[in-house]
């Protein structure tokens, strides 16, 4: 697994392959996303976008 990090350096997810896995903060449970191919994260800062790449 790859992990995504913001511009602050906290891991926002997880990519492996076709699935990204995000950790709720607050409750610790797992949201597993399964795509046909990820091709990039983008994270918004207010009006500005900011590229996210997988480590």
């Amino acid at each position: 697994m790859k992990d995504v990090r913001c511009t602050c350096n906290k891991i926002i997810c997880q990519v492996d392959d076709d699935t990204i896995v995000i950790k709720c903060r607050h409750c610790k449970r797992f949201i597993v996303i399964r795509t046909k191919g990820t091709v990039k994260v983008e994270t918004s800062i207010e009006d500005s976008k900011v590229n996210l790449e997988v480590c």
